[in-house]
């Protein structure tokens, strides 16, 4: 990420209650390459993943090294540079989270983990890493614009196969994860609960997210809740996760500051969310506990000091401006009136991004759905057709514009058959190459009204009758269409500027008819 990027920063205070997820939230769990359904020992539902892609290979890991199931199974990618989920039913501007898991576990027998793209969208996400013996996951949350959700992994080698072992998908709650523009976007970086010796995820948190124990940390020690009657799954960060806190190790230091090992940074824009809990009740009632939030020594508190509440929590959203760099330091210092340190509970640090992929043209995607919900061949497709750039689907070209659009139709050689579906609502086409296919029928008026179209490549099907006026009368289109039984008003374009010779043809008769013919005239 480039240095010139800024952190995003603001305070919120609040008393959070008890809430749990709705059930008309999006809440979806995908086991690729497995199928059917089942209850995980946590309680949740997983579906395979037939009715999500229509395309890749199944496998089952030879390493068997995790506990999780949804790793067991994966699908991969050996035939198409991008490959992509399609998750429907998806509410429009309301913040989601995505996560992908990958793990290799040797399935292929080559002991060569692979790296690749991963993309949602038509957005670049990351580029995964994964190891013969881990696994791996990346998430992140954001607004869709339209009303489904697309993963895809894409090839960025040849050597190297892309596959997916599960994917979750999360609606949120309106104001979870609020920022100052709807087109942010949110890649998790780190994800903890201070303190704590336990992985915390569901059914603690109603959206399973994971949070990781910090074990222990240098120069702190952990501070346990003397009261866990309290504990609920909150609807920001589930209880189980504010029950621990850190602390600095001496109890007259006035300082905690965040290890950096805790937070890793990169210089980056950031959103971050800091929670902050009292784990004593005397604490609370004496106010004993009073700090400020300090960013590379500087105070950022706009609504005062934090005094940590004892029965809920407060936290620390950025909404303001402001650049992290590796060397960043977050410190949490004493108020004059307060006897005991700073402490920490939980923390949730993403790097954020903003601007989200319009994506392609609204109307030439749902031409494009036409054409795929005709031929079986073309169905394998899905996400963004013409993003992120370099990822186009295979068989057509895109412009640059914003949105893009399709400008190339490349469908020469694809077993096409039967007569042509209404596709004309691709009107930036330039070129339309449906060559040495087996297509039927009377060539559609439609072919020829497309407003910019140059090159129209009928060759070596099975089209008949006659040419329709919008083809004949177009001199702007190189037409070509050898091979076909076009029996009247059949132009041929010159040899040399594909101006159109209009004299009436015969193309593709058989050579048997063509001697008969012979034979009567002389």
């Amino acid at each position: 990420m480039a240095a010139t990027s800024m952190l995003l920063f603001s305070l919120c205070i609040g008393l959070h209650f008890f809430y749990a997820i709705s059930a008309d939230k999006l809440f979806l769990n995908i086991d690729c390459g497995a199928t059917g359904t089942r209850n995980d020992s946590l309680g949740m539902k997983w579906v395979g993943d037939d009715g999500y892609i229509n395309t890749g290979q199944t496998a089952r890991v030879q390493v068997t090294n995790t506990y999780a199931q949804e790793h067991q199974t994966l699908r991969y990618f050996p035939s198409q540079k991008k490959s992509c989920y399609l998750i429907p039913g998806v509410a429009t501007g309301r913040k989601h989270m995505v996560r992908a898991h990958f793990f290799y576990g040797n399935y292929d027998g080559k002991s060569s983990p692979p790296s690749f793209d991963l993309q949602f969208d038509g957005n670049l996400w990351a580029t995964v890493e994964t190891s013969s013996s881990k696994s791996y996951y990346y998430e992140v949350i954001y607004a869709p614009k339209r009303d489904n959700i697309s993963v895809c992994v894409a090839q960025t080698s040849a050597d190297q196969i892309p596959f997916i072992s599960a994917l979750v998908i999360r609606e949120f709650e309106q104001g979870m994860y609020e920022t100052d523009g709807t087109e942010d976007v949110l890649l998790l970086w780190k994800r903890k609960a201070f303190g704590s010796e336990d992985f915390v995820r569901y059914p603690d948190d109603p959206y399973d997210r994971y949070w990781h124990p910090s074990g222990e940390i240098d120069g702190t020690v952990t501070v346990a809740r003397d009261n866990m009657s309290f504990i609920k799954n909150f609807m920001d960060v589930p209880g189980l996760a504010l029950a621990h806190a850190i602390t600095a190790a001496s109890g007259n230091a006035t300082t905690l500051t965040v290890p950096s090992s805790e937070t890793d940074l990169e210089d980056a824009t950031y959103y971050y969310n800091f929670y902050f809990s009292e784990v004593l009740e005397a604490a609370y009632q004496n106010k004993s506990r009073s700090f400020d939030f300090l960013v590379d020594g500087e105070k950022l508190n706009d609504y005062g000091s934090i005094i940590p509440p004892y029965q809920s929590y407060r936290s620390n959203y950025n909404h303001r401006g402001r650049r992290l760099t590796a060397g960043s330091k977050i410190s949490l210092v004493n108020t004059p009136d307060a006897s005991l340190p700073p402490i920490l509970n939980a923390m949730e640090l993403f790097q954020l991004k903003t601007g989200l992929e319009k994506g392609t043209n609204e109307n030439d995607v749902k031409a494009l759905k036409v054409l795929q919900g005709s031929y079986q061949t073309l169905r394998s497709w899905a996400g963004d057709p013409c993003l992120p750039p370099g990822f186009t689907w295979d068989w057509l070209n895109c412009s640059t514009d914003d949105p893009p659009r399709v400008t190339e139709l490349h469908l020469n050689g694809l077993g096409l058959d039967g007569t042509l579906p209404d596709f004309s609502g691709l009107t930036a086409l330039e070129i339309i190459d449906l060559s040495n296919n087996s297509l039927s029928g009377h060539i559609p008026e439609f072919l020829g009204t497309f407003p910019h179209l140059k090159e129209l490549n009928l060759t070596y099907n099975s089209f008949t009758g006659s040419l329709p006026a919008s083809v004949a009368g177009n001199k702007k289109i190189k037409l070509t269409i050898t091979g076909n039984d076009i029996t009247e008003g059949n132009p041929s374009p010159s040899p040399t500027n594909g101006v159109r010779n209009m004299k009436p043809i015969i193309v593709g008769v058989p050579v048997g008819s063509v001697i008969l013919l012979h034979m009567l005239v002389g």
